[in-house]
Order: C-alpha cells, then structure tokens, then sequence
C-alpha cells in the first residue's frame, strides 16, 4: 500500500476556483482550451534536470499519465495542466542523481521537493515545509506558511525565489543557507534510514522512498531550533568560502541526524501511523469518557520523576455545541521523595503558574483545574484546540496503534526508536519488568502544530530588588554613557558602582538606558575560581550590560557552580541596545558571558531592526522586528511589558511542530501503576502539594518604613529542604513548613527566629509574623513575594 497523505481540499478547491477564473476571464465568448501552462522554478541553488509533476494522487511520486517535465539549467519548467486541476493538487519534484544544482554542482544523494497547490510559482526546500505542515494538519497555505516563517526566523516569503535576490545584510536569516541545510540534513538523514525502504511496516504496508521521506520532514521542523543555531554558528555564518560553507554544514548536518532519534526500526511505526491517517478507517460515533492521557514523562524511580497529564472528566469530555471538549492539565514532580502538584505555565517549575497572557481583550491567568478545549477528532485523525483561553491555539493529527498485549518494555521501545522523546525511563528493562499492557491499550501518535500564541509574562519582581527577578533595571546615564573605564576616575562613568540598578517603570526609561555604548576595561582580566585561576582570552574587555538588555540566551552552561569551562562558559547572550537609524532603531548583540559572575561581555553587532510599542488593556508592550538570525535559534520571542509601574521581561513562544507519543487512559493507568506513580482520579480536582509553593522567597517588615532590603531571603526547594539569608550574611540551613498546601499556610524555623502565615501560590505573595526574640520588637508583621 503506497503512502498517501490526507489533505483537506476545502481550501485548495477555492484556490482552484479563484485561478480558474484569473486564466479563463469571465466574458467574450470564444472556446477554452483544455489545459493551461503551469510554470514553476526548481531551487536548492538553481536545479536543473529535476522531474516535476503534479502529484494528483499525492503519493510523492511522479507517475505515468500526471503532467511533467524536466527543468531547464535555471530550474525552470512548464507543464500543461488540465484546467480542472490548476490549484488542486500539489507539485512535487524529483531531485535524482541525474540533476545538477547551480551552487553545488552534480547531485549525489536524490531527493525531493514539493510546493502547495495554491502556491506553485516556486518548489525549494521551504516550500517543502509548508507543504508537510497544510498535510499534516490539514492547515491552509497561509497559515503553514506562518508556522514556517515564524519557526525559522525568515524575514522573506517563504515562497520566494531566494537565489533571485542577494543575501540578507541586516544579519537576519539566509533563506539560502536554510535551504542548503535542509537539502543536506534530508540527504543525511535518508542515508542513515534507507535500509528500511522495502520492508514491512507494523500494517503490512512496504515502505517506500515517499514513506521515508515524509518521516524525515517530520523531523526537520521538530528540529529547527537546533538547525537555526548551527546556521549561527561561526563555521557557518562566517566562512570564508562557499566550500567551507558547504563543509561546515555537512558537518552540522551529521550532529542533527545522530540526535534525531529517527531510525530505520522505528519507521515501522511511523509509516503505519502515517498510512492510517492518510487511509483512516470509518469513523464511530463519538463516546464521552473519563480518563487520562500520559503526555510525558521522565522517571527515574518512583521518587524521583516528572509527569504530566491530560485528564478529563466524562462532564468535561461531553461535546458542547460547537463540538468542544474540555480538559485539564496536571504536572506531577517528586525529587527525593518530596511532591510538588501545579497544572500550567510556561517551564518546568510550579510558580510559573502564576503566568499571565493577553487573551485579546484581557490578562488573565490559567489556574489549577484551568479548562481548555480541543474539538473532536474528524476521520483524518485531525483536532483544533485553544490552550489556556487563546495562549496558544493549534492543530494536531493523530494514527493510533493498538498496543493490547504487548509489552510495556518492547511499546516504549518502539516509541524510542520512532524518534518520540517525550517519554523517558532511565533503566526501561528493569523499571518496566515483564508488565503487558491490557485490553483497550493504545498508542496514540500525534503530530501538533502551534498556529498562533500570545504574549505572556511573569509577574514578579516588582517589589523585591532590581536585577534579581523578572523586572528590567535601569542604570543612570554616567554609566550608561559607557566609555573607556581606564581613563575614568573611580567612583565615576564606568567606575560607578551601582548594583543591580534601579526599577525601570516606563518603557522610555529602559530605551534611555540601553544604549550600546560598553564600558571599556584592561584585557588582562582574571579571577580564581576552585583554586584556578582563568585569564581572559579575548584581546579586549568590555562590560555591555548596563547599557544592554537581553533577549535570551542560547546555551545552557552552568555560570559559577560546576566545572568551568574557561574565563566564559561558552554561551551566548543574544542582547538589544537603542541605537542605530531609521525610526524605532535598534541594534542586536550576541555577547559573551563570563563564568564566575555570568556578567555580559565583549559583544558583537549582529543585526539591526526596530521596535513597536502597542497598549493591550492597561499595559504597554514593546515587540522588535528584524531579529537577528542567531535569536532564531531561540523558543521564544522576547517582548517587554510596562503594566503597573513595572517593566517586566515577557515572551512570545514561536510557532511549530511536536511530536508526542501518549498511551490512551487505559495504558497510560497500567504503566503509572507499573511505575509505582499514583494513579490519577480525572474526576476529582488537582491539588496543590507542599512542593508547590518552592521557589525563592524575599520576607520583609510591613508598613511605610519598611527597610528597602528583605529582611531575609528563603529558598524553599524541590526536594523539600530550604536555606535561609540575612542580607550580607551566609545562607544557613533553615525548615520550611507547608502545614496547609490548601490555604499555603506556612512556618519557617530560622535559628531563634521564625515566621508564619501564607502564602498565595498563584500570586506569589506572602503575608504573615516575624518573630525573633533577640531583636527589639520581637514580633513584627512581615510581607514577601517570590522571585
């Protein structure tokens, strides 16, 4: 059975109806002719020789009796086209071994190319993404190509001809160099799977080239974050050569499949699950039911893991009128032993719960038992859902497998060997044992795309310390203004202590500080780090962080605790500064980042773009355009939120692609219990746990002459154990108490002294009494928040 990809035609039988229209006219009478030229231009580098057809069965092959050509030394063909078709079906391109690519010379590992059908005028590497993401979401045109152009960072159409136009100098991303990794990361990544070619899949299909193919575009856009950074690498980004160029991305094209996980095993699964989708069974009439869906999981042991879940009640599972069913989300962690419960936000850690977005006329947050909804599965296996009242909205697709029977180890096997990482059991043999799954278990494989988000934040930090939460600080103008440092007097310019700066309150207060003039200082830097000491190697130092502003960091090396990698940890701060021309102007930094103290230094310009400043109910908030392309590689897009007197560092998530392997209700139950995680009850409400008030703690006297300092500092951990600080003092050991994880009741043992009262997980804030029996007076009431 060949690999046919399901597509919704609604959109593109339009497209087809508006081109008919545009070629035929609507008057003066005369005879149509049957077909109509189709045009269209071939791309890596210019391809010439590639097999181009329309693909009217859309089985990624080019077959007797579908229009084709071949193109010319400058890409380009013409195919007649019966005027029934123009616009209905998508044009597919067979790079061979045979073709020759303008850039790159000879082919040497075949390939293919598609383009949409409303979309044809060219067929590139990047069309190819858009194509995958309409076929297998079932997405119109337009928005795969804002789920493409949003994810890869390109400030071009994605349907443009790149090699018609000179590469990008604002030192966005090279739609060029984009194409070229996608083509050799393709070739890469079909020559480690191609042996599963002709073999049988679980469905007893053969699997084919189309097949592999389709399981390797899969993998490109779940990638592409990782792509984007070693397109930003120097190797690539710099080189001096086209040669060198080529070579470096060959080179990074070899990491990006050995970490794919996609593997001539696992494709078994994948093409059964694409083949389902594509061919899908009839569809039975929709049954409401509880249960629990295992969306991911790391485990270590029953002590220590994370799981979340999707759960719904059969209330909450019954379609309302517009065919909407409603769930929750629930986050499960244990460390040590010790429990923290929270649903939502947007990283691994309970307060992020506390995250607020723009949902088009408000901000609000998700609480605890927080209702999204997605709608019920149509016969392709498609859904639409809205998370978290419209922070983010997306399609998905899903093949089920039947897994009843089977081993738990040998299913989670196979999942691995698919390329699906979401769930991870660090010893699976013994963990998992010689458990089945029982009757009714299934595998559901599901493909997510995010259609669109909306910007977010975390609202602490505002009344705690400048530079130690979520707030910008701002610097006066002597030190902003930068300068030689060498040349300053000391307590001046460059010289000036100033901490951590001041809170910024407006947005024009922070475009005033960051300015891009760095602070200049002797090379020979040093510091002495577990009896070492590490020399700065680079021939200048330059402090840029007062005068700059980050816009996220690509790395994830630790900064002053580990082992140091040198005088810099080795990753990048990619940075902002108010400067440059036009209107709004500013100009991108990647930067350096020193490890004993992770201040930033000695930056580099990398781009310039604007900013835009718009008001969203009682805030305003500041977005850029032009980002460079090493801020491609980032999750997110960095915004900045004015609200309440504060400025607060927020984001927008990029659009893309997941890929999720979940056990239905009745397998994700069996293997929690195989586990030894308790079993989850979808209808009863998620609780909070004593873990889920963790976090950082600023506790300081209430009332108009409050000191600026907190009176202490607490950090309530994961695993249950806490420290405690006064400032200028060293951290002690102190016990942090949760006696009601419903209210956030608290105590806090601190030596002599201790503390009461409680806390407000989703707020952050703290209220309660300070006692110590040696100060004077011994009782004090006591606010706080967390950072």
């Amino acid at each position: 059975m060949s690999n046919k990809i399901g597509v919704r035609q609604a959109r593109p039988a339009l497209a087809a109806i508006a081109l008919a229209a545009l070629v035929g006219g609507c008057g003066g009478g005369g005879t149509q002719s049957a077909t109509v030229p189709l045009s269209t231009t071939v791309i890596d580098g210019a391809l010439e020789n590639a097999l181009v057809c329309l693909d009217k069965n859309a089985n990624g092959a080019c077959d007797a009796g579908e229009p084709q050509g071949r193109t010319n030394v400058a890409g380009k063909v013409t195919l007649d086209v019966d005027r029934a078709d123009l616009g209905k079906f998508a044009l597919l391109a067979i790079v061979g071994v045979d073709a020759k690519d303008a850039d790159t010379g000879p082919v040497t590992s075949a390939y293919s190319l598609s383009a949409p059908a409303d979309k044809t005028s060219v067929v590139s590497p990047i069309t190819t993404l858009v194509h995958h993401v309409m076929t297998s979401t079932g997405a119109s045109s337009d928005e795969a190509a804002a789920v493409v152009r949003n994810a890869t960072g390109l400030s071009v159409s994605v349907f443009s001809d790149y090699t018609a136009s000179a590469a990008p100098t604002d030192g966005t991303v090279n739609p060029a160099t984009l194409g070229r990794m996608l083509v050799v990361t393709t070739q890469q990544q079909y020559a480690a799977v191609s042996s599963a070619v002709g073999t049988t899949a679980v469905d007893s299909s053969t699997i084919t080239r189309a097949d592999v193919d389709l399981a390797i575009r899969k993998k490109l856009l779940e990638r592409m974050p990782t792509m984007l950074a070693a397109l930003a690498s120097p190797a690539v980004a710099t080189a001096a050569t086209p040669q060198a160029r080529e070579s470096a991305l060959q080179a990074a094209a070899t990491t990006l499949v050995s970490e794919s996980g996609l593997s001539s095993a696992g494709l078994t699964t994948q093409v059964a699950v694409n083949n389902q989708i594509s061919n899908p069974a009839p569809v039975a009439a929709y049954v409401p039911t509880a249960g629990i869906g295992l969306a991911d999981l790391t485990f270590t042991d029953a002590s220590n893991y994370f799981a979340r879940a999707f759960t719904s009640s059969l209330a909450q599972d019954t379609p309302d009128s517009n065919n909407y069913v409603r769930y929750q989300i629930r986050r499960y962690q244990k460390v040590a032993g010790f429990e923290s419960r929270w649903a939502g936000g947007s990283s691994g850690t309970p307060s992020r719960q506390a995250d607020l977005s723009w949902n088009g006329s408000a901000w609000v947050s998700c609480g605890l038992n927080f209702e999204s909804k997605s709608r019920v599965r149509d016969a392709q296996g498609n859904s639409d859902y809205v998370y978290c009242d419209n922070r983010e909205t997306g399609t998905s697709q899903r093949g089920v497998i039947d897994i009843a029977g089977q081993s738990m180890a040998s299913v989670y096997n196979t999942i691995r060997a698919a390329g699906y990482t979401n769930l991870t059991i660090t010893d699976p043999t013994t963990a998992l044992g010689s458990a089945v799954f029982p009757a009714g278990s299934t595998m559901r494989y599901q493909t997510g795309i995010v259609l669109s988000t909306n910007i977010t934040y975390y609202p602490a930090g505002k009344d705690g310390p400048p530079g130690i939460s979520n707030t910008v600080a701002k610097f006066s103008p002597a030190l902003t203004a930068g300068g030689d440092g060498r040349l300053q007097p000391q307590g001046q310019g460059c010289n000036t202590d100033e901490g951590n700066g001041t809170h910024a309150t407006t947005l024009e207060q922070m475009i005033a500080s960051f300015t891009g003039n760095p602070c200049i200082f002797a090379p020979g830097a040093t510091f002495t780090y577990q009896s070492m000491v590490y020399t700065n190697p680079d021939s200048v130092n330059e402090s840029w962080g007062p005068q700059t502003v980050s816009l996220g960091t690509i790395g994830t090396a630790p900064v002053g605790f580990g082992t140091a990698p040198g005088f810099y940890t080795g990753n990048t701060r990619i940075r902002v500064a108010f400067k440059g021309s036009g209107t709004n102007p500013v100009t991108y930094y990647a930067c350096k980042e020193r490890f004993n103290n992770g201040s930033t230094r000695n930056c580099t310009a990398i781009g310039t773009g604007s900013y835009a400043i718009a008001t969203l109910g009682d805030a305003r908030v500041m977005t850029f355009n032009n980002l460079p392309s090493q801020a491609a590689a980032l999750t997110s897009d960095r915004v900045f939120v004015e609200r309440g007197g504060a400025i607060y560092f927020g984001f927008k998530s990029k659009l893309g692609t997941n890929e999720r392997a979940r056990p239905n209700s009745v397998a994700s139950a069996a293997m929690l219990a195989q586990l030894g995680i308790p079993a989850i009850d979808p209808s009863v409400p998620h609780t909070l746990s004593a873990g889920s008030y963790q976090g950082v703690y600023d506790l300081r006297v209430a009332g108009t002459n409050a000191p600026a300092l907190p009176a202490f500092v607490t950090t309530f951990r994961n695993d249950g154990s806490a420290s405690c600080v006064e400032p200028g003092v060293a951290p002690v050991n102190c016990t942090v108490t949760i006696t009601n994880a419903a209210t956030g009741a608290f105590t806090i043992a601190y030596g002599v002294a201790s503390a009461s009262g409680t806390i407000d997980m989703l707020a952050g804030s703290l209220t309660g009494t300070f006692v110590d029996p040696t100060s004077t007076p011994t009782t004090d009431s006591i606010i706080g928040f967390r950072r």
